[in-house]
C-alpha cells in the first residue's frame, strides 16, 4: 500500500461504530470471555457432495475447498487465521474458492492476511471474490494483496482453470441485489460458466437462469444462530438462501457458514470450511 492513504468512507466509520458497540464493548464488559469462547469453537470441515448434468465430465469428482467470511480483525486474528489456512491445506483440494469478506474493517490488515493466505495452493488455483466488508476501506488494496500473494481475484470476469480446456470459473464483485448480481454476471462474458463465485447468495438466481451447475457463496454466516437439526432455520430470516445446499433443476448452490463473524456468538452454526465434491450426473 502506498503512503498516501485513501479517505475512508461513511460506511467504514459506521461499521467501526457498530463494531465498537456490538462487538468490542460486550466483550470488554465480560472480560474478554465472549471472544475467547467464540474463537475456541473448532472449525468444522463440512463434506458436501453435489451433482449436475451440466458439470463437465472431465472434472467429475473435483474437490473444491470453500473458505469464506474470514473477517480478519478483532475477532479473528493471526492464530485463528492460521488454523483456517492449515485446515484448508489438509484437504488437498483441486481448487480453492474464497468468497469474500476477507477483512472485517480495515484494508490495512491486508499484508498480514495475505502473507497467510499466500500459503494456500491448489492445482487449479486459488480464486477470490470480494464481499461487502472488503469495500469498507479501499478494496483495490485487497485485490492487489490477493494478486501479489499468488491468488486469483475475479472482479466480474471468467477464467479457464487448468488451461484452454479447463474449468470455466466466473466471479463477481460484491453486489447487494438480485438485479445487481445478474448485471455483474453478464459482465463476466461467459455464456454459462462451470463454477460461479459470489459473496451474496442472491447471485444464485442469475446462475440458475443461466444453467450454471455450481455456485458458491457466503455472506450470511449461516445466520450465526440456527435451529438445531435444521441449519436453514436461522437468524437471517430475510435471506431466502441462507445456509447449506440448494438445488434448482441442474444448478446447485452451497452457502457456507464461513470461519469468521462480526459478532462473537454462534449457536448451532459452527465455523466451517466446506469441501465440495462435485460430480457429473
Amino acid at each position: 500500500m502506498s503512503d498516501a492513504q485513501p479517505r475512508r468512507t461513511l460506511r467504514y466509520h459506521s461499521a467501526t461504530i457498530r463494531n465498537a458497540l456490538l462487538t468490542k464493548l460486550p466483550d470488554a464488559i465480560l472480560g474478554g470471555r465472549l471472544k475467547a469462547r467464540h474463537v475456541a469453537q473448532p472449525i468444522r470441515i463440512e463434506d458436501i457432495t453435489l451433482a449436475s448434468a451440466h458439470w463437465p465430465r472431465a472434472f467429475d469428482g473435483l474437490r473444491i475447498a470453500h473458505l469464506s467470511d474470514i473477517h480478519f480483525g478483532h475477532l479473528l486474528g493471526d492464530e485463528r487465521l492460521m488454523q483456517a489456512v492449515d485446515a484448508v491445506r489438509t484437504v488437498n483440494a483441486d481448487l480453492i474458492a474464497i468468497t469474500g469478506d476477507l477483512v472485517d474493517l480495515s484494508a490495512r490488515e491486508a499484508p498480514q492476511l495475505f502473507e497467510r493466505l499466500g500459503l494456500l495452493r491448489a492445482p487449479l488455483g486459488v480464486f477470490v471474490v470480494l464481499g461487502n466488508h472488503d469495500h469498507l476501506d479501499h478494496p483495490r488494496t485487497i485485490v492487489r494483496g490477493a494478486r501479489d500473494a499468488g491468488l486469483i481475484p475475479l472482479m466480474d470476469i471468467s477464467l479457464r482453470a487448468g488451461g484452454h480446456d479447463g474449468l470455466l470459473v466466473a466471479g463477481i464483485d460484491w453486489c447487494k441485489s438480485i438485479d445487481h448480481c445478474e448485471a455483474r454476471l453478464r459482465r463476466c462474458g461467459a455464456g454459462r460458466a462451470d463454477l460461479f463465485l459470489a459473496h451474496n447468495p442472491k447471485a444464485f438466481v442469475a446462475a440458475h437462469a443461466r444453467g450454471i451447475p455450481l455456485t458458491l457463496a457466503g455472506h450470511t454466516h449461516g445466520g450465526q444462530l440456527a435451529r438445531r437439526g435444521n441449519r436453514q432455520h436461522n437468524l437471517v430470516f430475510t435471506q431466502r438462501l441462507s445456509a447449506g445446499k440448494y438445488e434448482r433443476d441442474e444448478s446447485c448452490l452451497y452457502v457456507t457458514n464461513g470461519v469468521g463473524a462480526w459478532f462473537p456468538l454462534r449457536v448451532n452454526c459452527p465455523p466451517e470450511i466446506a469441501v465440495i465434491h462435485m460430480h457429473t450426473r
